[in-house]
This record gives C-alpha cells, structure tokens and sequence, in this order.
C-alpha cells in the first residue's frame, strides 16, 4: 500500500515574526531612554564623586566603579547598537570591528556582573562583619584588593 500523505515543506516555526519592531523604531526608543540614562547615570556619578563624605563612604565604592562602567557602555555600546539598528541595510562592518566589539560588550557585561555579585556580597560584609574592615589592612584586604582584582579580571 503507498503512503497517501504528500510531504509539503511547510514552515513551523514561531507564530510571531522575531522583527515585530522595526530597526526604525527600535532605533528611536533607544534613542529616547538612552539620553536620560546618560543624563542620570552622570548627575549621579558626580555627586558620588564630588561629595567627600558619599566619595569616602565604602558601600559606594563599588557603585561608583559600577557606574564608570555602565557610563562607558552608554557612551560607546548602545550608540554602536543605534547607529546598526538606523543603517541595517547599508552598514558594512570589518571582522576585527565586530570581534572588538563582541569582546568589549561582554567584557563590560561580565565586570557589571562580577561588580554587582561583588556589591551584595560586601554589603552583607559592612553590615554583619563590620570588624573585618576596622584596620586599614583589613579594609584593604576585605575592600580595596576584592575590587582591584574584579576590575583587572
């Protein structure tokens, strides 16, 4: 008996298109947050940075190298990430242009992490253990190497 059943090469796949937005819109929502993000991301910046008492305070250490980075991703990522979503169809890009920029975003990915998992455990560390930063040598070991350490990895 032969197989009635005719193969037909049908496409079953996601009910949704993955391009529900276009690049177009894309491109100026990000446009739209990206400018107060920076705007706040600096005005906070700064004001951890030229208050001394808030500068010198240790739970703000990691959130002030914290916020370099994610400064630094606004400023050089998300612009990239712009500038391809708003020339999708004519924007040639070098191999070594997308390796730098592969290894710089999850170069920064990983550190925002690291900082983050960082942030949490040295807060339970200045809250429950406040003795292990009472000396300087302690502090330095506790606080300032951890954190050197992150940021060189």
């Amino acid at each position: 008996m032969a197989n009635d059943h005719t193969s037909s090469s049908t496409n079953i796949g996601y009910p949704y298109s993955v391009d529900l937005i276009p690049p177009i819109v894309k491109f100026w929502l990000y446009l739209i947050f990206l400018i107060p993000s920076i705007i706040c991301a600096l005005f906070v910046l700064y004001h951890l940075l030229c208050d001394q008492i808030l500068r010198r305070s240790l739970n703000n250490h990691v959130i002030i190298v914290l916020l370099i980075t994610v400064v630094i991703c606004q400023v050089t990522m998300y612009p990239w990430m712009l500038y391809f979503y708003y020339h999708i169809n004519t924007w040639s890009r070098s191999f070594v242009y997308c390796l730098i920029w592969g290894f710089i975003d999850w170069a920064i990915y990983l550190l925002q992490l690291l900082l983050f998992s960082w942030a949490s455990i040295e807060r339970h560390i200045l809250i429950f253990h406040d003795k292990w930063v009472s000396t300087k040598k302690k502090r330095f070991f506790v606080h300032y190497l951890p954190l050197i350490i992150l940021i060189i990895y």
